[in-house]
């Protein structure tokens, strides 16, 4: 793929903006992707596609009111222009928000390296390579394959006539795979910014041995187990602390299982928690949605709630500072910390697995929800593997449970957290680097029909 758009093509469409605003504060925002992806199943290629998405957001403000229309990224001279007078519509007939704030002007950003060109540059040929190597290795064993592998590059771009100018692209590229054999299923996957970050030959051999190992799965009784979870299972639970823990807003409005514990231990002091965007081993975008300089923030330090994310709303509310976290305005979510990083432990996976008596391990789950809120309980199911461990080993494979756990009380249990980190994605953007953990007294409430 070509990168399509550039600075100075975003700089050309901003000043039009700006020009034709003239009397009004004005907000340009672009967001570009491509993507190709590479889709199959049984053992078959089935879908291969590019796509290349764009959008331009204008939003101008004056006094309290603001308003914003969104068009095409390669919409001409006339589009935008009405664009800009639609905007100036939709200003003149809206009430004051008095909680809006003004434009910030010119901001210094600690720019990072998200950026693969290798990545950018994979073609349809190179993905087709990567599913034939799983495809030999499936039939080999009579099993059957379905997956994606993907090569996407993104461009955020914002800037107004206060003199704000931020620019940033990064890649990404993600593998999943499920194998499928006659009475089971097995998982693997990884993501990164840069292809070389991914250990697809590994991916694949992981979901080949839990294949293996998920044959004739037993019936097992639902309840209170002492439970495995390697990294992309444990990053279940932190996706969600991402936005109900972590978001200042969620505490401004008492909508945070950890409102008001600021400062207290609230978690096992195994865990420690920060969002990062210039750890170079997955960076992320170096500002944020309204424009402003991304921290790094600490979050969660021994246990104790160290830390929180704000937006300029949020930061003026709870007499903070902006983090650096916030979303395009006006919104009602917050900020969200896109950048998670739960630090290692100093365990092998390996070793964990020996080290309990009689516990689950789980592959990782699959429609997780929130069920309730003042302690975040998630209910969600297992999928593609859930194995009885027994004395240290692996003894068996066992049908899919319906977990209902509470966030609170699941990271209080820690027993160990392992070296091993990966990174998963996030819902929206981003995502959650995390080790894998044992976990104490993990509530699975029921059996389910799911046989994935």
């Amino acid at each position: 793929m070509e990168t399509t758009f550039e600075k100075s093509d975003f700089e050309n469409i901003s000043q039009k903006i700006f020009d034709i605003a003239e009397g009004y504060d004005a907000e340009v925002q672009v967001a570009v992707q491509t993507e190709a992806l590479t889709r199959f199943a049984n053992n078959i290629i089935h879908q291969n596609m590019e796509r290349d998405t764009g959008s331009i957001s204008v939003r101008l403000q004056k006094g309290q009111k603001t308003g914003s229309v969104s068009i095409g990224l390669f919409s001409d001279d006339k589009t935008i222009a009405r664009a800009v007078e639609k905007a100036k519509e939709i200003v003149q007939h809206s009430p004051d928000n008095p909680n809006l704030l003004p434009m910030i002007g010119p901001q210094k950003y600690n720019m990072t390296d998200a950026f693969c060109e290798t990545t950018s540059a994979i073609s349809p040929a190179e993905r087709a390579k990567t599913v034939e190597k799983v495809v030999k290795k499936c039939e080999n064993e009579k099993f059957s394959s379905a997956g994606i592998v993907e090569n996407s590059e993104t461009t955020i771009a914002i800037a107004n006539s206060k003199g704000l100018s931020a620019f940033w692209q990064g890649t990404d590229f993600n593998f999943d795979l499920t194998v499928e054999g006659a009475d089971g299923t097995g998982w693997a996957g990884s993501k990164s910014w840069s292809v070389k970050n991914v250990d697809v030959d590994k991916d694949i051999s992981t979901a080949l041995d839990i294949a293996r190992r998920n044959e004739n799965p037993r019936e097992i009784k639902p309840g209170e187990y002492t439970v495995i979870l390697p990294p992309a299972a444990a990053a279940e639970l932190f996706l969600f602390m991402s936005i109900y823990g972590f978001n200042a807003r969620a505490h401004l409005e008492n909508r945070s299982f950890l409102t008001g514990k600021l400062g207290q231990k609230v978690f096992s002091d195994k865990l420690n928690i920060i969002d990062d965007a210039f750890d170079p081993r997955e960076p992320g975008m170096p500002f944020d949605f309204e424009g402003f300089p991304r921290e790094r923030v600490e979050l969660v330090k021994d246990g104790v709630l160290a830390g929180l994310v704000y937006d300029r709303f949020t930061a003026e509310k709870m007499n903070a500072e902006p983090t650096g976290h916030g979303l395009r305005q006006p919104n009602q979510w917050g900020a969200i910390p896109a950048n998670l990083a739960i630090a290692a432990g100093n365990a092998e996976m390996n070793d964990m697995i020996k080290s309990v008596k009689k516990g689950l391990l789980v592959t990782h789950f699959h429609y997780t929800n929130v069920s309730e809120m003042t302690k975040l309980t998630l209910t969600g199911m297992t999928r593609d593997g859930l194995f009885v461990v027994e004395n240290g080993e692996i003894a068996y494979p066992v049908k899919n449970l319906r977990f209902t756990q509470s966030v609170a009380e699941a990271l209080n249990n820690i027993v160990a957290v392992s070296k091993e980190q990966k990174l998963v994605s996030g819902f929206f953007f981003g995502g959650v680097r995390t080790p894998g953990m044992i976990i104490d007294k993990f509530d699975f409430s029921s059996g389910t029909e799911f046989a994935g």
